[in-house]
């Protein structure tokens, strides 16, 4: 439902853009409220769809079978609502902001507390464990953020749906305390175990 809804919009987009984009500015000043949902599916390329709609099927089906179509909807609409609605603090109030990428990052840390041992090999094309992989791929938003080189990409606002997901894990899965921690140790056990392995590779060729 929700990848077809973005595949409905994107040309909508286009068209309509003044009107479904969210500008924190527009939401405050202009009470153009519905922009928080409706900026979730809105999309400004074609690789920024495909990509976002790649994410969305394969992380929102694997939350669904554990939560649910109904929780998958709110997860989705109340962790884009929330990064949107953080975009002032990073960026200019005028500034339109769209797409399903604070979304998407809500799916992920939310599932990442649920699941934090299931392999992943698309975050980063290579396979680990998805709690390595998420605090992987959140980490190159930290530093894509400080390093943006003319970059749209609203990487800040990753980070804060991502941790819109993992307050979500905080209500709803009781063992939420250690599935992060397994997250974090193996997000540091993985890196030191390659760290390893590279060191001692390079040592024997050189």
């Amino acid at each position: 439902m929700l990848v077809l809804a973005c595949i409905i919009m994107y040309p909508l987009g286009f068209r309509y853009e003044h009107l479904l984009a969210f500008r924190y500015s527009a939401f405050t000043e202009q009470g153009q409220w519905w922009t928080l949902f409706t900026a979730l599916f809105v999309h400004g390329s074609k690789g920024h769809l495909l990509g976002n709609l790649l994410f969305l099927f394969l992380f929102g089906r694997s939350l669904e079978h554990k939560i649910g179509p109904g929780r998958l909807l709110v997860v989705f609409l109340t962790g884009g609502a929330v990064s949107l609605l953080a975009s002032h603090l990073f960026y200019n109030a005028q500034v339109p902001i769209v797409g399903a990428s604070g979304s998407i990052c809500t799916i992920l840390g939310l599932l990442m507390i649920y699941s934090p041992w299931k392999v992943s090999f698309l975050l980063n094309f290579f396979p680990m464990p998805l709690g390595a992989a998420a605090l992987t791929y959140m980490v190159m938003n930290y530093i894509l953020a400080h390093s943006r080189n003319g970059s749209h990409t609203a990487y800040e606002l990753h980070i804060v749906g991502f941790l819109a997901g993992i307050f979500f894990g905080m209500l709803w899965v009781e063992d939420w305390q250690k599935n992060l921690l397994i997250s974090i140790l193996s997000f540091i056990g993985f890196y030191l175990v390659l760290g390893l392995i590279i060191y001692f590779y390079g040592y024997r060729i050189v």
